[in-house]
C-alpha cells in the first residue's frame, strides 16, 4: 500500500501529525467512499465531505487557504499543483509495486480512462491493464488541463 512515509517523501507535510499508516484509497472525489483515503482535490475542495467518506489525509495546493474547520491533526501534504502531484503519486506507487510484492494494494479513484465523463472510476491496480489505463487517464487529464 501507499504509506504516509511514501507521501511525505514526495510532498512536504504542511500541517497535521506524522503517522505510521497506509492509504487504502487515493481519490480526487470528495463524495465517494475512500476508506483510509488520501483526498486529492482537483477543483473546489470539500474536505469535510472527504473526511465523512473516509479520508484521513489530503494533498493541498501550496497557496490555497486552509479552512479553519479542518482538524489540527489532519495531515495536509503540500503541492504546487495537485493534479501534477496526483500523477507523481501514481507513478511513484506503480514503481513501488514493480519493485515489491505488495500484499495489499492501494485503490485509486480517478476519472474514467477516456475522460469523457468526469464520474468516479475505480482502478484496481492488481491488474496490469488497469495500471496502464490509470497512467493514460492521468496523461490525458494533464493534456486537457494545459
Amino acid at each position: 500500500m501507499l504509506s504516509f512515509g511514501d507521501t511525505a517523501r514526495l510532498f512536504s507535510l504542511g500541517r497535521g501529525m506524522e503517522m505510521a499508516l497506509e492509504f487504502a484509497t487515493v481519490s480526487v472525489f470528495a463524495d465517494v467512499n475512500q476508506p483510509k483515503g488520501l483526498y486529492v482535490p482537483f477543483s473546489e475542495p470539500d474536505i469535510n465531505r472527504a473526511i465523512a467518506h473516509g479520508a484521513i489525509a489530503a494533498l493541498w495546493k501550496n497557496d490555497a487557504p486552509v479552512p479553519r474547520y479542518i482538524p489540527n491533526d489532519f495531515p495536509l501534504f503540500m503541492a504546487e499543483d495537485v493534479s501534477v502531484a496526483f500523477t507523481q503519486l501514481v507513478q511513484f506507487y506503480l514503481k513501488k509495486m514493480e519493485s515489491k510484492d505488495l500484499d495489499m494494494k492501494t485503490t485509486f479513484i480517478f476519472y474514467g480512462p477516456e475522460l469523457r465523463e468526469k464520474n468516479p472510476h475505480t482502478y484496481d491496480l492488481a491488474d496490469a491493464e488497469n495500471r496502464k489505463r490509470l497512467l493514460c487517464a492521468c496523461r490525458r487529464h494533464g493534456r486537457e488541463k494545459a
